[in-house]
């Protein structure tokens, strides 16, 4: 019986697990364009924090790649329980995506120009004046679809 190194192990289950993929979306007889194959050999090819990295990753190989095309993707492998749902991303972890803040406007919408602050420390800073959480406290947003979640790191 031959010995396989952790990595060859590794190379062996991931190629095992895009197949067994292929073959349900064969069997459910899911039309596979370019653009989903494209996305099925990312998703077997690396480790992805959110959608938008996945979808980022997919444009740079891809140009014509919308991020609906993604989303609608991931909940066809969804339903057909490829993969586990929520399609969520860590805002904290994504390496890709840079959550800033888009634009502030004040109450006569003009745009509040010297706002440089990054969104979770934006979130941060509204719990902390309404009392939901401490100054020093720090936390950690998550989102999953189009909800917010936010937990006090210890």
């Amino acid at each position: 019986m031959a010995e396989f190194s952790e990595s060859e192990n590794a190379e062996f289950q991931i190629k095992e697990a895009r197949s067994r993929c292929l073959e349900k979306l064969k069997e459910a007889r899911v039309r596979m364009s370019r653009q989903r194959m494209e996305l099925i050999d990312l998703l077997f090819s690396g480790s992805y924090s959110c959608v938008k990295e996945l979808y980022y990753e997919a444009r740079e190989k891809n140009p014509d790649m919308g991020i609906s095309t993604v989303y609608r993707f991931l909940n066809v492998l969804e339903n057909l329980g490829i993969i586990s749902g929520g399609h969520g991303f860590d805002v904290n972890a994504c390496r890709k995506c840079q959550f800033r803040l888009g634009s502030v406007r004040d109450s006569s919408g003009a745009e509040v120009t010297d706002c440089d602050i990054d969104l979770p420390e934006l979130l941060r800073l509204g719990l902390v004046v309404k009392g939901l959480i401490k100054s020093d406290e720090k936390i950690d947003v998550t989102t999953i679809d189009d909800s917010v979640h936010i937990s006090v790191k210890k």
